[in-house]
């Protein structure tokens, strides 16, 4: 977190005994905050109106655009304006932060305005200095804020971090605490990296020496580093064998999926260790960081180490888990990671107490002095201390351990969320902040996936109300009301989460209201409430500002008011009113916001829905009675339809307001009733101190809800889904701007990118917009060996009409039955001796050592269903088949053997089952499954269902927006017919308004892929391109051959419904496959003239081929 505290103390000061801010007069620190902004304007964009300013500090090129030739420490100026400014950056905010600003004396003020809007500069007498001020936070590396940790000494304290505030004494006779080591973050010289591929190889020949040294199993490393080629691009954009590798600032490496991307990773690392240079290499997830830490640290001269996030309870469970003891052991034969998981708390032995903390209780850094000669009451307000033992504390050995560890293993979550420790470090910043600083080399593991997190960290969506199990209020209310039961309600004693309760409830009773209010809309003539919402997206503020428009008499002839309203008096006074309401919707005060406080109030607490629209209705009738504006009076168009919109946006706004409430708090009372778990992780904020370091959503940082219903909704009398979205920023910037985060603090650390898909044509969750500069091919016996490959299409059919069974489509029981009908297809019994079924069949013709099948479905809960179904229909089955479920899955009991978590998945290789039943996203990536001569255990796949994003699914439309968000960095030309002053604001505002049309666009369409056009269906095509290839890569490991067969009718449509006499076939609009071949095929022509013809073809070859292959039936 940067602060400039110096500088503002020393601004305030200086205007001490010359300024007293009156009325709407800004703070001084207000003052000076703008006053930045217009110096920012004009060093960088002079000539340029002040409306120019939103578009400086958004993240994107608006400066470039518009202005010729900017200057050469522009990009550091905007840097830094954005991480002290960013307050700023709305249009709307800016334009009401500019008028209190004018309205400060002259003599404070360092400018006024021309006629045309430009900040012209004033000889300032006080404050003289502020322009030295301004240029050096614009131009130099901005200070962090200072933890300020201090230690308990010996006394009586009580803990914060606990709900009732137990109390302990600190005793006076404790170890002296050893002298700390912090860490050095100072950022770090860093030049590009140059390895000669054969400096790797002999790297690798000393790993296998000291594992075979240390008795260890061989890992194989030089073997396997030999088996692949490292290619670079060339001048004509062919890719040639290459024996250096140079990595300078980013560079974006693929390779074949199984080709061996993960060794170069743990060799890279481990050569670049050995050379003095300091390494993070980001992973997966916390398990995957722990055994790559634990396995590094083999070798020598490798000190490696994971970064932590907060939820130790369930790191802990996890490592058990995935380490199960031998029969008879309380310890696995091998343990790992057990010592950087510790959930003890040396300072709760010294409590005495008979009931030990809640591991999620430890006041590592919480404790609070007690004075018996104060009140109780606020002693949480109180200075917080940090443990005495926190330097000897096993519980922070993980984070002590990174001091000095020259490889740093993480996730994309725990760099982005975890702070690091104020005890290790006298600044304060995320992980991410100090891998950049002190990194030389930054390997980013399946690049593509860390981009899908990116993107959920900063726009996330979420159902809040309606029919599907996703719904959040519904769902958290459940898990919330039987934590309490279980635990006798105890928690309540904390005051968070009585907050959380009480905002839980009302968020819900709106919520409720807000359900009951569109179903009775639905019968009323002409819909005036379920027609009034966007039906893209909308919220309170858009309601009320509606409202606003037509009380002041501009009422709108579609969604356009009347023009005039934004500069009329009357309206102004209403917006602000609700503002007000808005920001607080039960404890506003004021002469209208006081009365929707009153109205919101009873909308919470009356019971029949006819007296709380009474009550809307008289309120709006006594006010459309009263004088609000020198001589004006509201004036609603009608009545009844403004009681009934009325009462809805009432509803909104408290709804929002409590949810808000919700996801602040969540942290604290997800850790003080132990359900981490239960809000989805992209819902959680993202800290706004990384928020500015990546461009704003290209629409504008959104907060909003949504509500849809399809025709199957209205026909049955369902209502719809009402959902809740809030983007704040393009989190895949953090990955493709990697080495340039931090202008202002030099250049970066180098980036090596790795996938096997993270080149894939116009994909929007998958495809990193970094050009490809080097691959990673493999051996010509594997690559031959691979692609013998093939697909088929093995439509399965019910009953004797040989129905063709859909399963993508469906939802809920009709779906799980579809699911159940393709087991029974698949295990009927065939011809010939035995009547061997489907899949009897296949396990027999598969080589030896690979007759194993997996079956794919959409998630655990349908691997559950279908292996059910399984063991019910062939019960000798049973020890045969295998169930992937999650690796947090608490269910067990004494028949669960058949159960295998996901992160022992490559257990199935050698185990005496044969059958798997996996979710697709499961067993993407990550996972190898191995039979004992080291290769693919797995021979064939079926596909038992088409992947394909739900219709309404906002996950696809976050992925879309930030595409185009990164698209937008790239230059564009403004229009001509801007006068000079203002082209600064035109490029701004063009921009954002093409942005709000794509967005709206996309919130609009339904994504099933018989009914997109052509764009948008290439892009689905490719998306599900890399997830079918990834599954199937787990089935190439060593250079295998796969079968894989498409079950699922939904992956074509047409074949599937056409008779013996139709001649109609399948083609790239109805059918996923051919939609796979169609976006492939230009890179395969002889005639293509596509500059990554090459890098395609070696990607996607084999995928390419068996495609092909299949035909057009």
């Amino acid at each position: 977190m940067r602060q400039i505290n110096t500088i503002r103390n020393c601004f305030t000061r200086a205007l001490r005994g010359h300024y007293a801010p009156t009325g709407a007069q800004p703070s001084p620190s207000r003052l000076m905050d703008t006053e930045l902004c217009l110096f920012l304007l004009e060093t960088v964009a002079p000539d340029q109106a002040v409306s120019g300013v939103p578009a400086l500090l958004d993240g994107y090129r608006a400066l470039w655009d518009a202005v010729p030739n900017p200057r050469a420490d522009a990009a550091v100026r905007l840097a830094n304006a954005r991480a002290l400014l960013w307050r700023s950056q709305r249009p709307y905010g800016w334009e009401e932060l500019l008028q209190a600003y004018l309205s400060a004396p002259e003599a404070v003020r360092g400018y006024h305005l021309d006629t045309l809007g430009r900040p012209i500069r004033r000889q300032c007498s006080v404050a003289a200095d502020r322009w030295d001020w301004y240029e050096q936070l614009l131009t130099e590396p901005l200070p962090f804020a200072t933890t300020g940790v201090r230690f308990a000494a010996p006394g009586r304290y009580r803990m914060s971090s606990t709900a009732r505030g137990h109390g302990v004494t600190v005793p006076d006779n404790l170890p002296p605490a050893p002298a700390p080591a912090l860490h050095d973050l100072a950022v770090r010289t860093r030049a590009p990296i140059e390895v000669a591929w054969q400096e790797l190889v002999a790297t690798a020949r000393g790993m296998d020496a000291a594992d075979l040294q240390a008795g260890r199993s061989s890992h194989r490393w030089e073997e396997r580093l030999q088996d692949v080629t490292l290619q670079v691009r060339l001048a004509d954009d062919t890719f040639g064998d290459a024996t250096i590798l140079r990595i300078d600032r980013i560079l974006h490496m693929v390779g074949m999926v199984s080709v061996g991307k993960s060794t170069l990773v743990t060799i890279l690392a481990t050569w670049a260790a050995q050379h003095d240079l300091r390494v993070t290499i980001v992973v997966g997830d916390n398990s995957a960081a722990l055994r790559m830490a634990h396995e590094l640290s083999w070798y020598d001269d490798v000190v490696a180490a994971p970064v932590m996030g907060q939820n130790r309870t369930r790191h802990a469970e996890r490592l058990h888990r995935l380490q199960p003891p031998a029969p008879g052991r309380l310890l696995p034969l091998e343990p790992y990671g057990f010592d950087l998981v510790s959930t003890a708390c040396p300072l709760d032995a010294v409590r005495g107490a008979p009931i030990p903390l809640d591991v999620r209780e430890a006041p590592c850094q919480h404790l609070i002095e007690t004075d018996p000669d104060t009140p109780v009451d606020g002693w949480r307000d109180g200075a917080r201390r940090t443990c005495p033992l926190w330097y000897r504390c096993q519980r922070h050995e993980a984070a002590r351990r990174l001091v000095k560890a020259n490889v740093w293993i993480a996730t994309p979550w725990s760099l982005v969320h975890t702070p690091v420790p104020g005890p290790l470090s006298h600044e304060q910043m995320r992980y991410l902040e100090a891998a950049w600083r002190r990194s030389d080399l930054i390997l980013v593991d399946e690049a593509d996936q860390v981009q899908a997190n990116l993107d959920e960290m900063f726009a996330s969506a979420q159902v809040l109300l309606g029919p599907s199990q996703e719904a959040w209020i519904d769902e958290i209310g459940a898990r919330v009301a039987e934590k309490l039961r279980a635990t006798g309600r105890a928690p309540v004693s904390s005051r968070q989460i009585r907050r959380f309760i009480t905002a839980l409830n009302q968020a819900r009773s709106a919520a409720d209201i807000i359900y009951q209010l569109l179903q009775r809309d639905r019968v009323r003539a002409g819909k005036p409430v379920l027609n009034w919402l966007d039906p893209d997206y909308f919220t309170a503020w858009t309601l009320f500002n509606s409202l606003a428009q037509d009380w002041a008499g501009y009422t709108s002839k579609g969604r356009r008011p009347n023009p005039g309203w934004d500069n009329d008096e009357l309206y102004k006074l209403l917006r602000e009113q609700f503002n007000a309401f808005i920001d607080d919707p039960t404890g506003a005060s004021g002469e209208v916001a006081g009365g929707l406080a009153t109205l919101a109030e009873a909308q919470l607490s009356d019971t029949e829905e006819e007296t709380r629209e009474d009550a809307v209705r008289q309120w709006l009738t006594e006010l459309s009675d009263r004088e609000l504006a020198e001589g004006r009076k509201i004036a609603p168009a009608e009545l009844e339809r403004n009681v009934w919109r009325l009462e809805l946006a009432v509803a909104v706004a408290v709804m929002a307001h409590r949810l808000n409430l919700m996801l602040a708090i969540w942290p604290e009372v997800a850790a003080e009733l132990d359900m981490f778990d239960t809000l989805p992780a992209e819902v959680r904020r993202p800290p706004s101190d990384l928020a500015v370091a990546v461009p704003e959503s290209p629409m504008g940082n959104v907060l909003g809800f949504q509500y849809v219903e399809d025709e199957t909704d209205r026909r049955d009398g369902q209502l719809g889904e009402f959902r809740f979205f809030r983007y704040t920023g393009v989190g895949r910037a953090l990955l493709v701007g990697l080495s340039d985060l931090f202008p202002a603090d030099g250049p970066g650390p180098n980036a090596l990118l790795l996938s096997g898909t993270s080149w894939a044509g116009t994909s929007p969750r998958y495809h990193i917009d970094v050009p490809v500069e080097a691959i990673l091919r493999p051996s010509p016996q594997k690559l031959a060996a691979i692609s013998e490959t093939t697909f088929a299409l093995d439509i399965q059919h019910q009953g004797e009409r040989s129905t063709p069974i859909w399963v993508s489509g469906r939802y809920g029981e009709e779906r799980t039955s579809a699911l159940r009908q393709m087991v029974a297809a698949l295990t009927q019994p065939g011809a010939g001796p035995g009547r061997p079924n489907r899949l009897e069949r296949e396990r027999a013709a598969l080589p030896p050592g690979r007759q194993k099948v997996m079956l794919l479905v959409g998630s655990y809960a349908e691997a559950r269903a279908v292996t059910n179904e399984l063991l019910r229909r062939k019960s000798s089955w049973k020890g045969q088949v295998r169930c992937l479920i999650g690796d947090d899955e608490l269910e067990t009991g004494w028949d669960d053997g058949h159960l295998l978590r996901r992160g022992d998945v490559a257990d199935f290789g050698t185990d005496d089952a044969w059958l798997l039943v996996a979710p697709i996203l499961a067993v993407e990536r990550g996972h190898n499954i191995l039979n004992n001569d080291g290769v693919a255990a797995i021979g064939a796949a079926f596909f038992l269902v088409r992947p394909h994003p739900r219709p309404k699914d906002l996950s696809y439309v976050t992925q879309r927006i930030n595409q185009y968000a990164l698209e937008q960095l790239h230059p564009h030309p403004l229009d001509d017919d801007s006068p000079t002053h203002e082209r600064l604001a035109s490029a701004g505002s063009q921009r954002r308004r093409a942005a709000q049309r794509q967005w709206r666009r996309l919130l609009h369409a339904l994504v099933a892929y018989s009914q997109l056009g052509t764009d948008e269906r290439q892009r689905v095509a490719w998306t599900q391109l890399v997830t079918i290839w990834q599954v199937v890569g787990r089935l190439l490991r060593g250079g295998q051959a796969a079968k894989v067969y498409f079950c699922d009718a939904a992956f074509a449509p047409v074949t599937a419904r056409r008779s013996d006499t139709d001649t109609d076939l399948d083609d790239a609009s109805t059918s996923l496959l051919h939609g796979m071949r169609e976006v492939l095929t230009p890179y395969f022509e002889p005639t293509g003239a596509s500059t990554d013809r090459h890098l395609v073809q070696a990607l996607y070859q084999p995928l390419y081929r068996a495609l092909t292959n299949m035909g057009d039936r």
